[in-house]
């Protein structure tokens, strides 16, 4: 990551994660977000990501976790 960027960490909490399999699903989708740092959780059902507010914003990372099937906890659908 590119320290020279404002960043911001946020922690997202997913709906649906219930093996190690969909987290392997995630790490795989997060991987496809250059410039990021994260980290998925499966015994927490979240991933935390910190990224440059100047590149993405946390509805990206949302988006590519419910392309998966999965839900955000707290959103209302």
């Amino acid at each position: 990551m590119d320290i020279t960027k404002e960043t911001t960490r946020e922690t997202i909490e997913i709906i649906g994660m219930t093996c190690t399999g969909c987290a392997r699903t995630l790490e795989n989708e997060m991987r496809k977000f250059a410039g990021i740092e994260f980290s998925v959780n499966f015994s927490e059902r979240s991933i935390t990501v910190a990224y440059p507010v100047a590149d993405y914003k946390r509805e990206d990372f949302e988006k590519a976790i419910e392309s998966h099937g999965y839900k955000i906890k707290g959103k209302v659908y």
